[in-house]
């Protein structure tokens, strides 16, 4: 068997216990996700579908460490995104759950506009009406929830705080008192053993040739995320990184 094949074929945990905060390795590190990407059919079609129409941000070789992810999960768990965009996530969460025969209770909390932050700009559209045509494009069920409104709401914060999450992915505002108030308020949603992943977070990391991200989100994890004992990284693959809560 090749190292492609093995890599292929390896867990979240494999990938964990071999990265290395490596500029060399991590260029090689997200060269190789991508090309997992590329070599799963059902990856390769949904990021194709999304890259042509603009529907999501982040790195194709992001695919293949959501499949890792999912790849991780009971039959039956539970996923919270904060700041949803066009669906991208929401419906490969969906999508990988149902190849998997797994059942997963998905969550969206976002605006529905193109609010934007210091950071980052964002293009007009009817984002409810593009969440729904990205999971009839690829025939899922729309079995979604959306929480309507900003992440540092405080009704917001209470409607999401009614369950834990298995998977809690933060990629909303990017500036630095909003990532840190979505840290600490969906950060404590992650079950024993879930995932927390990061979006934007890797500045301060030896990233290699991949953009790591942006400067607030990545001083946000590092002055709260890392010093929180209650949580272990992972790994990063470009500026995406993973956590475990212990």
């Amino acid at each position: 068997m090749n190292i492609m094949d093995s890599l292929a074929t390896s867990t979240l945990d494999d990938w964990s216990r071999c990265w290395e905060n490596d500029n060399d390795y991590n260029s090689w590190f997200h060269a190789t996700a991508t090309i997992l990407t590329n070599q799963d059919s059902l990856l390769k079609s949904h990021r194709d579908w999304v890259e042509a129409r603009d529907y999501g941000f982040g790195d194709r070789a992001f695919h293949h460490i959501w499949k890792l992810l999912v790849d991780q999960m009971p039959s039956n768990f539970s996923f919270l995104e904060i700041g949803v965009f066009r669906g991208q996530v929401l419906s490969l969460i969906a999508l990988l759950a149902m190849h998997t025969n797994r059942k997963a209770q998905i969550y969206g909390l976002t605006p529905l506009t193109n609010y934007r932050d210091r950071c980052c700009t964002y293009p007009v559209s009817e984002y409810e009406k593009d969440i729904e045509t990205i999971h009839s494009q690829f025939n899922l069920l729309p079995n979604y929830n959306l929480i309507v409104g900003a992440s540092q709401e405080r009704r917001m914060i209470d409607e999401a705080s009614r369950r834990k999450y298995t998977i809690v992915y933060i990629d909303g505002g990017h500036d630095y008192e909003t990532v840190v108030s979505d840290i600490v308020s969906y950060g404590a949603l992650v079950e024993h053993r879930g995932y927390l992943v990061m979006d934007d977070s890797s500045n301060h990391l030896n990233i290699g040739n991949c953009w790591p991200g942006l400067e607030p989100v990545s001083r946000a994890v590092r002055n709260i995320l890392e010093p929180d004992s209650t949580f272990k990284h992972l790994f990063a693959c470009g500026h995406l990184r993973v956590f475990r809560r212990k």
